[in-house]
């Protein structure tokens, strides 16, 4: 999730309005199935709620102690919404059960405002590979001799850390966390990228696979990925992207799910699906290309699981209630909880919080 200024964002309002014009004046948006994904989820209730804090970007994970942890975004509420760019650290929950309630456990990466890189640490994603745990994230980049920063702006990367325990000590990899970068060729899709970000991790058929969003200019963001053969890297950049969307997305987050590769992302402007802040599920046969035309609807609006009383919700952030920065928790290999937060809270209270949704789909085949 990004938040943009005043004028950013009524650009992006500008262009939600006129997308869902053209889709109303083609038809049916391209992506019209509700998923079993979508129809399974129940809500449960809050996740993380911290009245001090500002809480963000959940991703799940269940523990060697069979505990669900999650790790997610958080910054003072003094610094209002805004400040996930300049505040932002990664905090470390933990919950007997996949419902919680969830416990502060620990700060994974910590924030340093002043650094030029590893400064504000925001939209993690963790993962266990072999023995080793994985938690991607996002930083601004703004060390001053970087050839790929551009027009002098601090930009948006990805960084990895891994750490034996999910307790950390958690050790970047690469450049200070930096595992790839955008491609010095100018006829590379990154060359002069504004960002490469939202990052999400999958290990398949022995690679290592790191997707992020990425383009010259912002909403013609796609995801790519770049992939490695060892889980240190070196990584190596998707000669194109691997997502064919007609519109901004973002907020990926993926997984195997009976024999298929999943993307779950955000439609923010329901391009795609109809309605803004719903999801995109997307299938695929390969981890290197995701197409609409195998995509399904991935996750409803907010209100159409959360049906109890709105009168006391307020307003954070945004306009619309819906999701953002998806996580899901897989046991045993199914999809079985979701996560996100959202810029509603629903007591009326004056921070963000995130909000778990059980998944029931019994016998389901994700192919079907």
């Amino acid at each position: 999730m990004k938040v943009f200024p005043r004028f950013s964002r009524f650009i992006l309002r500008t262009i939600a309005l006129l997308s869902l014009c053209q889709i109303a004046e083609a038809g049916s948006p391209p992506v019209t199935r509700v998923s079993d994904l979508a129809r399974g989820m129940h809500w449960v209730g809050k996740a993380v709620d911290e009245p001090d804090y500002f809480v963000w970007c959940t991703s799940p994970i269940e523990g060697p102690d069979r505990k669900t942890h999650l790790f997610c975004s958080r910054w003072p509420k003094q610094y209002g919404m805004g400040g996930w760019s300049s505040r932002s650290e990664i905090a470390h929950y933990v919950g007997d059960c996949p419902e919680g309630p969830f416990r502060f456990a620990d700060i994974a990466l910590p924030c340093d405002p002043k650094a030029p890189w590893n400064n504000s640490m925001h939209n993690p994603c963790i993962t266990k590979v072999g023995d080793k745990y994985v938690l991607l994230y996002i930083s601004f980049d703004k060390r001053s001799d970087r050839p790929y920063l551009v027009d002098d702006h601090h930009r948006m990367f990805t960084g990895m850390a891994v750490s034996d325990s999910l307790n950390g000590p958690w050790r970047k990899l690469g450049d200070e966390g930096m595992v790839f970068k955008p491609s010095p060729d100018p006829s590379h899709w990154t060359h002069h990228t504004w960002a490469m970000d939202n990052p999400a991790f999958l290990a398949y058929g022995g690679k290592y696979y790191i997707y992020f969003k990425a383009a010259r200019q912002q909403l013609k963001s796609r995801y790519g990925y770049a992939v490695a053969d060892n889980l240190e890297g070196p990584y190596r950049l998707s000669d194109a992207p691997c997502t064919d969307n007609i519109n901004y997305i973002e907020d990926a987050t993926a997984f195997t799910w009976d024999g298929q590769v999943c993307l779950l992302t955000n439609d923010n402007m329901g391009s795609h699906t109809g309605v803004p802040g719903r999801g995109i599920l997307w299938f695929s046969d390969t981890p290197t290309e995701f197409r609409l035309a195998n995509a399904q609807i991935g996750f409803l609006s907010t209100k159409d699981y959360y049906r109890a009383d709105l009168s006391k919700a307020r307003v954070i952030y945004g306009k619309d209630f819906k999701f953002e920065r998806p996580g899901i928790l897989l046991l045993n290999g199914k999809p079985s909880y979701f996560y996100g937060p959202s810029g509603v809270n629903l007591d009326g209270d004056d921070h963000t919080c995130s909000y778990v949704m059980k998944i029931d789909m019994p016998g389901h085949s994700a192919s079907q």
